[in-house]
């Protein structure tokens, strides 16, 4: 087992070295560019956009830079805690907190996204929602007595750690993924949309009146 666990270790680093740089290319850049929306005061749905993204690409990144160690470190409380990190992240993903749906419902309009990219990132955020549900449902107590809060039981804590499942934890974490792939694929169109000249001056007229 450590060996194979080893083996997917090498391997796995290679594969995701990619995917990684990415995350972080993506993630400077909308940092950047939502710094540079803070500034624009006409423009409320391309800001609701910049901060979903933002919002997003934390989660995801956190759960990155532990993914790894949660399937393949030698050590196996290392394991377990970064799987309780990536059912905390999941956990307390919430898209409400970054958009509330009748917010980005009126965003959707302001800035004239089309119907089509509408659609994609409601299955989107159907998939991810889906993950937050199961998150909370099959990990909420051991998230809440492990590493939210801390049970002031330490024997209830320890027995919590024990019975943590990887493998339901993995589950999750890839239907979060699912919906996590969709979104990253949508989410730059919509930003495409949104910054168009014809959404601007829109936004800008509504924002006028």
């Amino acid at each position: 087992e450590s060996a194979i666990r080893y083996f997917l270790r090498i391997k796995l680093v290679f594969r995701e070295r990619k995917r990684s740089a990415a995350l972080t290319d993506a993630l400077e850049a909308t940092v950047k560019n939502f710094k540079k929306s803070k500034n624009m005061t006409h423009f409320e749905s391309l800001k609701i956009f910049f901060n979903l993204s933002l919002f997003f690409l934390l989660a995801e990144k956190d759960i990155q830079a532990v993914k790894i160690d949660a399937l393949t470190h030698a050590d196996e409380w290392k394991r377990s805690l970064s799987l309780r990190v990536i059912l905390l992240v999941i956990h307390e993903w919430d898209m409400a907190k970054a958009a509330p749906a009748n917010k980005l419902k009126e965003a959707y309009k302001i800035a004239g996204i089309s119907e089509d990219l509408i659609g994609e990132m409601n299955s989107a955020f159907r998939k991810i929602n889906k993950a937050h549900g199961r998150a909370k449902q099959l990990l909420s107590a051991a998230r809440h007595a492990t590493i939210a809060h801390r049970d002031a039981d330490a024997m209830l804590q320890y027995e919590m750690i024990m019975k943590i499942d990887p493998l339901a934890t993995m589950e999750v974490a890839s239907s979060f993924y699912e919906g996590a792939d969709l979104f990253v694929k949508v989410l730059p169109k919509v930003m495409l949309e949104a910054s168009s000249t014809h959404s601007l001056l829109k936004q800008f007229r509504e924002s006028t009146q």
